[in-house]
Protein backbone atom coordinates (compact mmCIF):
# COMPACT_ATOMS: atom_id res chain seq x y z
CA UNK A 1 0.00 0.00 0.00
CA UNK A 2 1.57 3.39 -1.29
CA UNK A 3 2.25 5.57 1.77
CA UNK A 4 -0.24 7.91 1.30
CA UNK A 5 -1.72 10.93 2.90
CA UNK A 6 -5.06 9.68 3.36
CA UNK A 7 -3.42 6.73 5.22
CA UNK A 8 -1.19 9.15 7.33
CA UNK A 9 -3.62 11.53 8.34
CA UNK A 10 -2.90 12.22 11.78
CA UNK A 11 0.40 11.48 11.77
CA UNK A 12 1.01 13.89 9.23
CA UNK A 13 -0.51 16.63 10.88
CA UNK A 14 2.11 16.19 13.56
CA UNK A 15 4.92 16.49 10.86
CA UNK A 16 3.23 19.18 9.23
CA UNK A 17 3.17 21.63 12.71
CA UNK A 18 7.19 20.84 13.05
CA UNK A 19 7.84 21.17 9.49
CA UNK A 20 6.25 24.53 9.20
CA UNK A 21 6.96 25.85 12.59
CA UNK A 22 11.22 25.22 11.48
CA UNK A 23 10.34 26.53 8.36
CA UNK A 24 9.22 30.20 9.37
CA UNK A 25 12.21 31.68 10.25
CA UNK A 26 13.60 30.66 6.82
CA UNK A 27 10.80 33.07 5.28
CA UNK A 28 11.22 36.21 6.73
CA UNK A 29 13.78 37.90 8.94
CA UNK A 30 11.67 39.62 11.86
CA UNK A 31 11.12 37.21 14.20
CA UNK A 32 14.33 36.43 15.07
CA UNK A 33 14.90 39.95 15.24
CA UNK A 34 12.82 41.15 18.18
CA UNK A 35 12.13 39.99 21.96
CA UNK A 36 9.67 37.22 21.82
CA UNK A 37 7.56 36.64 25.15
CA UNK A 38 4.91 33.95 25.50
CA UNK A 39 1.91 34.91 27.83
CA UNK A 40 1.26 32.67 30.09
CA UNK A 41 -2.31 30.44 30.31
CA UNK A 42 -5.27 32.18 30.93
CA UNK A 43 -3.57 35.75 30.13
CA UNK A 44 -5.11 37.92 27.22
CA UNK A 45 -2.25 41.00 28.05
CA UNK A 46 1.04 41.43 27.42
CA UNK A 47 2.56 43.84 30.08
CA UNK A 48 6.08 45.01 29.44
CA UNK A 49 6.99 46.84 32.58
CA UNK A 50 10.10 49.46 32.53
CA UNK A 51 11.74 52.09 34.73
CA UNK A 52 10.12 55.79 34.01
CA UNK A 53 12.41 57.75 36.58
CA UNK A 54 16.34 58.38 36.82
CA UNK A 55 18.65 57.99 40.15
CA UNK A 56 21.36 59.96 40.80
CA UNK A 57 24.68 59.79 42.30
CA UNK A 58 25.18 61.76 45.42
CA UNK A 59 28.33 63.64 47.00
CA UNK A 60 28.07 63.29 50.80
CA UNK A 61 30.93 64.95 53.44
CA UNK A 62 31.78 61.94 55.50
CA UNK A 63 29.88 61.75 58.74
CA UNK A 64 26.64 63.06 57.08
CA UNK A 65 22.92 61.83 56.78
CA UNK A 66 22.00 61.35 53.02
CA UNK A 67 18.59 63.42 53.17
CA UNK A 68 17.45 63.08 50.04
CA UNK A 69 16.56 59.83 47.72
CA UNK A 70 15.71 59.40 43.94
CA UNK A 71 12.43 58.04 43.45
CA UNK A 72 12.07 54.47 41.87
CA UNK A 73 8.88 54.59 39.38
CA UNK A 74 7.87 52.24 36.98
CA UNK A 75 5.56 52.20 33.97
CA UNK A 76 4.74 49.62 31.47
CA UNK A 77 3.60 48.97 27.74
CA UNK A 78 0.84 46.49 26.88
CA UNK A 79 0.62 44.33 24.12
CA UNK A 80 -3.32 42.90 23.32
CA UNK A 81 -2.64 39.52 21.05
CA UNK A 82 -4.99 39.60 17.62
CA UNK A 83 -6.60 36.04 16.96
CA UNK A 84 -5.33 34.89 13.31
CA UNK A 85 -6.68 31.96 11.10
CA UNK A 86 -5.71 30.21 8.13
CA UNK A 87 -7.57 27.45 6.27
CA UNK A 88 -6.35 25.54 3.26
CA UNK A 89 -8.39 23.29 1.01
CA UNK A 90 -6.58 20.35 -0.30
CA UNK A 91 -7.42 18.88 -3.50
CA UNK A 92 -8.52 15.37 -3.13
CA UNK A 93 -5.69 14.31 -5.55
CA UNK A 94 -3.30 15.00 -2.51
CA UNK A 95 -4.33 11.78 -1.01
CA UNK A 96 -2.46 9.78 -3.48
CA UNK A 97 0.70 11.56 -3.58
CA UNK A 98 3.14 10.59 -1.14
CA UNK A 99 3.48 11.70 2.24
CA UNK A 100 6.99 13.06 2.23
CA UNK A 101 5.79 15.36 -0.92
CA UNK A 102 2.54 16.70 0.56
CA UNK A 103 4.35 17.64 4.23
CA UNK A 104 7.03 19.57 2.23
CA UNK A 105 4.68 21.21 -0.17
CA UNK A 106 1.73 21.94 2.21
CA UNK A 107 4.79 22.75 4.89
CA UNK A 108 6.29 25.42 3.07
CA UNK A 109 2.95 27.20 1.76
CA UNK A 110 1.72 27.51 5.30
CA UNK A 111 5.17 28.91 6.78
CA UNK A 112 5.61 31.43 3.97
CA UNK A 113 2.02 32.82 4.62
CA UNK A 114 2.26 33.30 8.54
CA UNK A 115 6.08 34.31 8.17
CA UNK A 116 4.55 37.14 6.12
CA UNK A 117 2.08 37.76 8.06
CA UNK A 118 4.26 37.57 11.77
CA UNK A 119 6.62 40.15 9.32
CA UNK A 120 3.95 42.33 8.11
CA UNK A 121 2.68 42.94 11.97
CA UNK A 122 6.51 43.01 12.92
CA UNK A 123 7.63 45.90 10.31
CA UNK A 124 4.42 47.95 10.77
CA UNK A 125 5.98 48.89 14.01
CA UNK A 126 8.71 50.80 12.99
CA UNK A 127 6.62 54.26 12.78
CA UNK A 128 5.80 53.62 16.42
CA UNK A 129 9.58 54.56 17.41
CA UNK A 130 10.24 57.27 19.29
CA UNK A 131 9.19 60.53 17.45
CA UNK A 132 13.03 61.96 18.71
CA UNK A 133 14.93 58.85 16.33
CA UNK A 134 13.15 59.74 13.09
CA UNK A 135 15.46 60.19 10.03
CA UNK A 136 14.72 59.91 6.30
CA UNK A 137 13.06 62.02 3.77
CA UNK A 138 9.54 61.40 2.00
CA UNK A 139 11.03 59.89 -1.55
CA UNK A 140 14.74 60.53 -1.34
CA UNK A 141 16.76 56.97 -1.73
CA UNK A 142 18.32 55.39 1.25
CA UNK A 143 21.81 56.53 1.87
CA UNK A 144 25.15 56.13 4.11
CA UNK A 145 24.42 59.65 5.90
CA UNK A 146 21.08 58.66 6.89
CA UNK A 147 21.62 54.97 8.29
CA UNK A 148 24.88 56.80 10.06
CA UNK A 149 22.66 59.32 12.00
CA UNK A 150 20.16 56.79 13.08
CA UNK A 151 22.98 54.65 14.93
CA UNK A 152 24.52 58.03 16.35
CA UNK A 153 20.62 58.67 17.60
CA UNK A 154 20.54 55.24 18.75
CA UNK A 155 23.83 55.57 20.64
CA UNK A 156 23.15 58.98 22.28
CA UNK A 157 19.72 58.16 23.65
CA UNK A 158 19.50 60.41 27.52
CA UNK A 159 19.59 58.50 30.39
CA UNK A 160 15.76 59.78 30.99
CA UNK A 161 14.88 57.71 27.89
CA UNK A 162 16.50 54.48 28.57
CA UNK A 163 20.35 55.84 28.10
CA UNK A 164 22.13 54.64 25.06
CA UNK A 165 21.21 51.23 23.42
CA UNK A 166 23.91 48.66 24.28
CA UNK A 167 24.43 45.23 22.41
CA UNK A 168 23.78 44.40 18.97
CA UNK A 169 21.73 46.56 16.81
CA UNK A 170 19.68 45.44 13.85
CA UNK A 171 18.53 47.49 10.51
CA UNK A 172 15.78 46.03 7.94
CA UNK A 173 15.61 47.51 4.62
CA UNK A 174 13.72 46.70 1.74
CA UNK A 175 14.70 45.54 -1.37
CA UNK A 176 14.25 48.58 -3.24
CA UNK A 177 16.36 50.91 0.02
CA UNK A 178 18.92 48.31 -0.14
CA UNK A 179 20.00 48.74 -4.21
CA UNK A 180 19.58 52.24 -3.57
CA UNK A 181 21.89 52.20 -0.96
CA UNK A 182 24.07 50.22 -2.99
CA UNK A 183 24.28 52.74 -5.37
CA UNK A 184 25.03 55.23 -2.50
CA UNK A 185 28.05 53.21 -1.68
CA UNK A 186 29.68 53.58 -5.10
CA UNK A 187 28.22 49.84 -6.74
CA UNK A 188 28.02 51.44 -10.38
CA UNK A 189 30.12 49.69 -12.88
CA UNK A 190 29.83 52.69 -15.03
CA UNK A 191 29.63 56.51 -13.81
CA UNK A 192 29.63 59.32 -16.43
CA UNK A 193 32.42 60.92 -14.45
CA UNK A 194 35.07 58.18 -14.23
CA UNK A 195 36.55 55.69 -16.31
CA UNK A 196 34.52 52.21 -16.36
CA UNK A 197 36.37 50.03 -13.65
CA UNK A 198 35.69 48.75 -10.59
CA UNK A 199 37.77 50.19 -7.77
CA UNK A 200 39.34 47.64 -5.04
CA UNK A 201 37.59 47.79 -1.52
CA UNK A 202 34.08 47.59 -0.75
CA UNK A 203 32.37 48.41 -3.81
CA UNK A 204 34.47 45.24 -5.57
CA UNK A 205 33.62 43.09 -2.81
CA UNK A 206 29.63 44.28 -2.91
CA UNK A 207 29.61 43.88 -6.72
CA UNK A 208 31.14 40.37 -6.41
CA UNK A 209 28.58 39.39 -3.84
CA UNK A 210 25.58 41.48 -4.25
CA UNK A 211 25.58 41.66 -0.28
CA UNK A 212 26.70 44.24 1.74
CA UNK A 213 29.85 43.20 3.19
CA UNK A 214 29.43 40.34 6.20
CA UNK A 215 25.43 41.54 6.22
CA UNK A 216 27.03 44.50 8.61
CA UNK A 217 27.49 47.86 7.62
CA UNK A 218 28.75 50.58 9.92
CA UNK A 219 28.92 47.72 13.21
CA UNK A 220 25.00 47.48 12.40
CA UNK A 221 23.59 44.28 11.71
CA UNK A 222 21.50 44.21 8.03
CA UNK A 223 18.75 41.80 7.15
CA UNK A 224 16.66 42.79 4.16
CA UNK A 225 12.80 41.82 4.62
CA UNK A 226 10.89 41.58 0.85
CA UNK A 227 8.02 41.88 2.64
CA UNK A 228 8.01 45.69 3.23
CA UNK A 229 5.67 47.55 0.20
CA UNK A 230 6.30 50.95 -0.33
CA UNK A 231 2.85 53.16 1.35
CA UNK A 232 0.23 55.57 -0.48
CA UNK A 233 3.65 58.32 -0.97
CA UNK A 234 5.75 55.31 -2.55
CA UNK A 235 7.84 55.47 0.46
CA UNK A 236 9.30 52.37 2.36
CA UNK A 237 9.31 52.56 6.07
CA UNK A 238 12.07 50.67 7.52
CA UNK A 239 13.88 50.74 10.66
CA UNK A 240 16.57 50.45 12.97
CA UNK A 241 16.10 49.30 16.91
CA UNK A 242 17.97 46.86 18.93
CA UNK A 243 16.21 43.84 20.24
CA UNK A 244 14.51 45.33 23.59
CA UNK A 245 12.54 47.95 21.62
CA UNK A 246 10.45 45.58 19.57
CA UNK A 247 8.33 43.23 21.27
CA UNK A 248 6.53 39.99 19.60
CA UNK A 249 4.04 38.63 22.48
CA UNK A 250 2.61 35.24 21.69
CA UNK A 251 -0.42 34.02 23.29
CA UNK A 252 -0.71 31.12 21.28
CA UNK A 253 1.10 29.36 18.39
CA UNK A 254 -0.23 28.53 14.98
CA UNK A 255 -1.09 25.04 15.23
CA UNK A 256 -2.96 22.37 12.34
CA UNK A 257 -6.15 20.72 12.48
CA UNK A 258 -7.45 18.42 10.01
CA UNK A 259 -11.10 18.82 9.06
CA UNK A 260 -13.21 16.80 6.26
CA UNK A 261 -16.91 17.77 5.23
CA UNK A 262 -19.04 15.98 2.83
CA UNK A 263 -19.07 18.43 0.27
CA UNK A 264 -14.87 19.04 -0.32
CA UNK A 265 -13.27 16.10 -1.90
CA UNK A 266 -10.08 16.32 0.00
CA UNK A 267 -9.04 17.38 3.63
CA UNK A 268 -9.46 20.76 5.08
CA UNK A 269 -6.07 21.99 6.82
CA UNK A 270 -6.91 24.73 9.49
CA UNK A 271 -4.02 26.69 11.18
CA UNK A 272 -5.09 29.30 13.94
CA UNK A 273 -2.53 31.58 16.30
CA UNK A 274 -3.47 34.46 18.66
CA UNK A 275 -0.27 36.92 18.82
CA UNK A 276 0.66 40.78 18.27
CA UNK A 277 3.70 42.92 18.43
CA UNK A 278 4.31 46.11 20.15
CA UNK A 279 6.73 48.91 20.80
CA UNK A 280 8.49 47.29 24.31
CA UNK A 281 11.13 48.68 26.24
CA UNK A 282 12.28 52.14 25.30
CA UNK A 283 10.50 53.84 22.27
CA UNK A 284 13.84 55.75 21.33
CA UNK A 285 15.87 52.44 21.56
CA UNK A 286 14.39 52.44 17.85
CA UNK A 287 14.58 54.40 14.56
CA UNK A 288 12.27 55.03 12.35
CA UNK A 289 13.90 55.22 8.47
CA UNK A 290 12.15 56.78 5.99
CA UNK A 291 12.98 56.18 1.93
CA UNK A 292 11.77 56.46 -1.64
CA UNK A 293 10.11 52.95 -2.22
CA UNK A 294 10.21 53.21 -6.28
Amino acid sequence: MPDTLAANLTETTTELIVATLALMPQMAPMLGLVTQKRLPKGANLLSIPRVNSTSTVQLPTEGDELVTSSQFDLTETTISPTLRALMVRMSGRALYFSKEDVVGIVSEELAQTQAQDIDTDLTAEFPNFGAGNDVGTTNVDLSLATLRQARRLLRSVTRANGGPVSGMIRCVIAPIAEENLFTNLGVQGVVASTPPWIPTGWSQEMIATYAIPQSQLLGVSMFVDGYITEDANADVALGMFSKDALWFGISKDWDIKTFEVPNWIGPILRSVADYNSGIGGYPLHGSYVLADGV
